[in-house]
């Protein structure tokens, strides 16, 4: 056999040989692809369906209470008192301050008179430290002697009364009703400090949801804004 007859064969062999590696070659880079791929995709897939249960999540009930929520401590007290239209202030009790939003009677821990200078106006608000009772809104400027009065309307105004229910445990199960009401407030004694009164007032959601607040209270603070 002639020389250059072995070189070409010989030519042909590592030819075959370097297309066969380079075959295989890029066989098991594709095989090592295909796996860092299916590595890659598999935590997309576990954080996918870890997810999944807080997309299901009930949503928050915005009238429940806060976790760290004091409740008020509402003290019950029997106190006669019968619903009208037409209270008259000898339906106040005497002694204190007393609420009712359609369960049981409660005490009204703190009441106060703020006027508001500039406004020419004054409040009654009792609701504070036990979320219910009402804010009576008035005309003109506080004075020992005086009575206001306003019959069953539309007055100036509004009741915190409970959501549902005859009572509440923090400010969001509450709402402040501004409907149809009569109150009538006697200031005894008023020195812009502190004030002696007794009020009473009565109000109407519905035929089958009322509530009133009564009562006589003696140097209750006074709140002033000055103009």
């Amino acid at each position: 056999m002639r020389l250059s007859s072995v070189v070409s064969c010989l030519s042909v062999v590592l030819v075959v040989s370097s297309v066969a590696c380079k075959k295989k070659d890029e066989d098991g880079a594709g095989a090592a692809a295909s796996a860092s791929a299916a590595a890659s995709a598999a935590p997309k897939a576990s954080a996918s369906a870890a997810a999944a249960p807080s997309a299901s999540a009930a949503p928050e009930d915005p009238n429940a209470c806060p976790a760290n929520n004091k409740a008020p401590d509402f003290k019950y007290s029997e106190v006669a008192f019968t619903w009208t239209e037409k209270p008259t202030l000898a339906m106040a009790p005497k002694d204190k301050a007393y609420a009712n939003v359609g369960g049981k009677t409660f005490e009204l821990p703190k009441v106060e008179l703020w006027y508001t200078e500039k406004s020419g106006e004054w409040s009654l608000r009792t609701n504070d430290g036990v979320l219910l009772g009402p804010s009576l809104s008035m005309k003109g400027e506080p004075k020992a002697g005086s009575t206001y009065e306003d019959k069953m309307g539309n007055n100036r105004g509004y009741f915190q009364v409970p959501q549902k229910g005859t009572t509440a445990e923090c400010h969001r199960q509450t709402t402040s009703y501004n409907g149809d009401n009569a109150r009538i407030v006697k200031i005894t004694k008023y020195d812009g400090k502190t004030v002696d009164l007794s009020f009473v007032t009565t109000w109407k959601a519905r035929d089958d949801r009322k509530f009133w607040a009564a009562g006589t209270v003696k140097d209750a603070r006074v709140v002033v804004f000055k103009k």
